[in-house]
């Protein structure tokens, strides 16, 4: 079973280097994703504002005219008033199986989930440095139940 990416895009793959502008997307930053995916082997979800109004496949498209290699499994559901990515990508573990996953945002606001969490310097976006924590978080052995 292949593991997930939760991915958010601002300050991860568009970095923020000014306070009053969003970024582009950043080609460096994708291609450390493309590593995540292929050392983890897992699959993205994406988690980020980006998503409203967007296809699945609108946000696979967005991320290959980039370089992206991987693929974009789905993103997360968006929730009410007042709950935070950490409860949307909650409910999206909820509903399906996964093996492994992490979560890749510039902020902490995962609560529970947080020993997931690849926190991204906002302005650097993702880093080779980051590949290493992420793929360690998708291979890492899972703990077994039962007898």
């Amino acid at each position: 079973m292949r593991g997930v990416i939760f991915l958010d895009f601002d300050g991860v793959l568009a970095p923020i280097r000014r306070w009053d502008r969003y970024g582009d997307l950043d080609k460096a930053c994708i291609q450390v994703l493309n590593e995540i995916v292929v050392g983890g082997g897992a699959d993205v979800v994406v988690s980020s504002t980006w998503r409203y109004g967007k296809t699945v496949a609108e946000l696979q498209e967005m991320l290959e005219a980039e370089g992206f290699t991987g693929c974009v499994l789905d993103k997360t559901p968006t929730g009410g008033p007042g709950s935070d990515r950490g409860d949307e990508i909650a409910a999206w573990l909820a509903e399906h199986t996964v093996g492994a996953y992490v979560i890749i945002d510039d902020h902490g606001d995962v609560g529970e989930l947080r020993t997931h969490l690849v926190q991204t310097h906002p302005a650097q976006g993702l880093q080779p440095a980051d590949a290493a924590r992420a793929i360690a978080l998708l291979t890492r052995p899972r703990p077994t139940s039962g007898p």
